[in-house]
């Protein structure tokens, strides 16, 4: 991946909703986030829903566990961020 001084906007996350679906053994999952520069509550966006199967949620969770981990032992660099 090429880095060349770009600059990614970021949202913080603030909530989500999460939801099975017993009969597709998958989970539905939106993001709450805050908009920059607007006031809460009016700066808070709901994202669009998205559909994980239990695999990609399995991975999704071992990938945030590593980045708690990586994040907790102090062993990253500042503007390290991956893709997926």
């Amino acid at each position: 991946m090429e880095k060349n001084n770009e600059v990614i906007q970021t949202h913080p996350l603030v909530g989500w909703d999460i939801s099975t679906v017993d009969s597709y053994d998958a989970l539905m999952l939106r993001l709450h986030y805050q908009t920059p520069n607007r006031p809460e509550p009016e700066g808070t966006e709901v994202g669009q829903t998205l559909w994980l199967t239990t695999d990609v949620a399995r991975q999704f969770i071992s990938i945030l566990e590593a980045g708690i981990a990586k994040i907790e032992s102090g062993d990253y660099q500042e503007n390290e961020y991956r893709r997926y």
